[in-house]
């Protein structure tokens, strides 16, 4: 049994293992996050990756046990289930689904859906001398509205690399970290790269031009109990992806992978779907959202100013932790709502904009121009 120590903003977790691909997972994305006993600050999450217990793997957190069927999956189901427990204990910031860089000592706010690029621009942003603070996590403080570092390693996909090979462009510094997929690579930029706390000059919501109708997620989970089943129709699964109970056979819209349930919905849902699963115990195994078509970067990108309220509605949808975030289940009232006004307040002094990004060049060169007005 190995122990591994970590601190996100303001909580400290370990993990207990004696699973070595979860391990080395969990090094490979958040080194810069461990800590030691002397540095660790204020209480102490505990999570447990366990191979065999009673002949099955499990994850254990301070709320739940999970039994890992798909252990060749358990590592990423480790991953997961301890970023979406952290995140819903964190207090001391506001966590969005964004790419998040500085120049100049100005922070530039880029937020976006999965697969829609964010990695690609960040790269390409820290190539024209951006300072890297995450390519997935932007972290305000909800105190001084600072924006934080948030350095897990880059998961550069085939697409991006591709992307770059073409222009003959080169990634910025970095140390590759080859993982099993061959489409994926994990990259550590090097240090000198890195950014440092900096109060938000400007926020940047990328719109895509085809994106008219909210994004469907096709969602995999290792069960579906009728009582889930309920509670998911509640939420709203799409009409053409209803499970039927005698095993999910001939269904329009809902499949079996390798014997197990596969639905669709709606990608504003996927926080209350995970809820409604961690509370009875049932894993989410995959969510598989489609990428941008190749022709998103071909256009002529279009940036439109927009006010602080639409701003903070149109980025609330990005933030973490959601409905079972702890500050908004106790200073909220359960309801993310809540967080509108501590979110306007922190972005009074930002410049926020709409962004429908084409040519990545162009987009580059128009974000460039308005961290240096």
């Amino acid at each position: 049994m190995k122990i591994q120590k970590y601190q996100f903003f303001d909580q400290t977790f370990e993990l207990h293992s004696d699973h070595a691909d979860t391990l080395t997972l969990m090094d490979v994305m958040f080194r810069r996050f461990a800590v030691t006993d002397d540095e660790k600050n204020g209480e102490t999450l505990r999570y447990e990756v366990l191979t065999n217990v009673g002949g099955r793997a499990r994850i254990i957190t301070e709320d739940y046990c999970y039994i890992v069927e798909q252990f060749d999956r358990l590592s990423s189901l480790a991953h997961g289930i301890i970023l979406r427990n952290t995140f819903a204990r964190i207090r001391s910031h506001l966590l969005f689904h964004a790419a998040a860089l500085s120049c100049g000592g100005k922070g530039v706010i880029v937020a976006a859906d999965s697969y829609c690029g964010k990695t690609t621009l960040t790269l390409a942003l820290v190539r024209h001398g951006f300072k890297f603070l995450s390519d997935d996590v932007a972290a305000l403080g909800l105190h001084n509205g600072q924006l934080t570092p948030y350095p897990r390693c880059l998961i550069v996909r085939g697409g991006t690399l591709r992307f770059f090979q073409q222009r003959g462009w080169e990634l910025p510094s970095h140390q590759a970290i080859a993982f099993k997929s061959q489409e994926r690579t994990a990259i550590h930029l090097s240090p000198t790269l890195l950014g440092n706390k900096c109060q938000p000059h400007c926020l940047i919501i990328l719109q895509r031009q085809d994106q008219v109708d909210e994004r469907i997620c096709k969602i995999t989970l290792d069960s579906l109990p009728d009582r889930l089943l309920t509670d998911l129709q509640a939420i709203g699964l799409l009409t053409n992806s209803v499970p039927h109970p005698q095993g999910f056979k001939n269904i329009d819209g809902l499949n079996e992978t390798q014997g197990l349930p596969v639905f669709k919905a709606k990608s504003t849902h996927i926080n209350k779907i995970y809820q409604a699963c961690e509370q009875q115990g049932v894993l989410v195994l995959d969510v598989e959202e489609n990428a941008v078509a190749s022709s998103y970067y071909e256009n002529t990108p279009q940036l439109q100013e927009i006010s602080k309220l639409t701003a903070a509605l149109t980025l609330l949808p990005y933030f973490f932790g959601g409905y079972c975030s702890m500050l908004v289940q106790e200073d909220y009232q359960g309801s993310a709502v809540g967080l509108i006004e501590p979110l306007a307040k922190i972005l009074e002094p930002v410049k926020c904009y709409q962004l429908t990004p084409g040519r990545l060049d162009q987009t580059v060169e128009i974000i460039n121009r308005l961290v240096r007005q």
